[in-house]
């Protein structure tokens, strides 16, 4: 049978069966989610810029060849 026991959030005393009270529960959610779309845009704008500088690259790349035909 579980036993109830202090909401881990610091400062909190509501008693749980959880980890974390409902209220700290959907606080500590809505953190990590909000961490997993920063890494998400993060991950969208390193992907963009290789792009840009890969496009960059075979332009600076092919330029040459064309001025000297």
């Amino acid at each position: 049978m579980p036993m109830l026991h202090g909401c881990a959030f610091p400062g909190c005393s509501t008693f749980t069966l959880s980890t974390y009270c409902v209220e700290h529960e959907l606080l500590v959610r809505a953190l990590k989610e909000s961490e997993r779309a920063q890494v998400a845009a993060h991950d969208e704008i390193a992907d963009a810029a290789d792009a840009a500088l890969t496009a960059d690259t075979a332009l600076t790349a092919a330029a040459p060849e064309s001025a000297a035909t």
